[in-house]
């Protein structure tokens, strides 16, 4: 059952990603050398590509996953609870680009940088105790985890504040790793940051594990409705697509009890 699911649900990522578009160009390319009467069809199949092309790249569709991938959260980015005695911040690493052989972080992995110490600050400001669990391996020589403790300690940060969790190779992961680490520390509660758009998939998997964090998202994003489709929307509304898919995915099998 799994099995299946989890093939399914990669196909339909592939509807989620800019060869998509290529595939509907190879199958009107296809339909125009055909001689045949399906006039119907090939109305239909042109109607569709046009429309989807429009709406993905005009902002329209990337204007919808957005307000439901992160509106609900702009509020609780501008809230700050420290009233909490003993808090741990959970920070998902965002990405690693390597220049010129040399791996940085991604710009997504900088706003949480930012988000996470700017609310780690306002504990240690009034002398409360506060940890921060960095949560990522990624892909580069250096894991996603120890460039993140760079940074944080360039900020100020001590060692001793900082636990790394450094194996988690996607969001499935960062849950899973990172509530076996909090499951020991036993904080009175935990603050989950990452990017706007990401942050409802992540709360849905830490649920799966147990946890019910605060959401604090560190960036959003969004498309702008334009009379001609651009790259820029096309980019940002697959992003989100695939993000939305992501969300269905866990929530099923949520539901079935195939998570965890």
């Amino acid at each position: 059952m799994k099995f299946v699911l989890d093939l399914l649900f990669k196909v339909l990522q592939l509807l989620a990603e800019p060869y998509f578009l290529l595939f509907l160009a190879v199958i009107v390319i296809a339909l125009l050398r055909r001689k045949n009467k399906r006039k119907n069809l090939k109305i239909g199949i042109y109607a569709f590509t046009v429309v989807m092309i429009i709406a993905i790249g005009n902002g329209f569709l990337g204007r919808l996953a957005s307000d439901y991938l992160q509106k609900s959260y702009v509020k609780a980015a501008n809230a700050k609870n420290t009233a909490l005695k003993n808090p741990v911040i959970v920070v998902l690493g965002g990405g690693v680009v390597d220049i010129g052989n040399i791996e940085k972080l991604h710009t997504l992995s900088y706003s949480r940088v930012v988000t996470a110490y700017q609310l780690y600050h306002e504990y240690k400001k009034n002398n409360l105790p506060c940890k921060i669990i960095i949560s990522g391996k990624g892909r580069g020589r250096i894991s996603e985890a120890e460039l993140f403790r760079e940074n944080f300690k360039s900020m100020g940060v001590p060692d001793s504040d900082m636990i790394k969790e450094d194996k988690s190779m996607n969001t499935y992961e960062n849950a899973k790793y990172s509530s076996k680490i909090l499951q020991q520390m036993s904080p009175s509660n935990v603050y989950l940051v990452t990017s706007g758009f990401h942050i409802k998939r992540s709360i849905a998997l830490f649920q799966t594990f147990g946890l019910n964090p605060i959401p604090e998202a560190s960036d959003f994003i969004d498309t702008e409705i334009t009379l001609f489709p651009n790259s820029y929307n096309a980019a940002f509304t697959f992003v989100m697509l695939k993000e939305v898919l992501g969300i269905w995915q866990v929530e099923l099998y949520n539901s079935l009890g195939m998570n965890g």
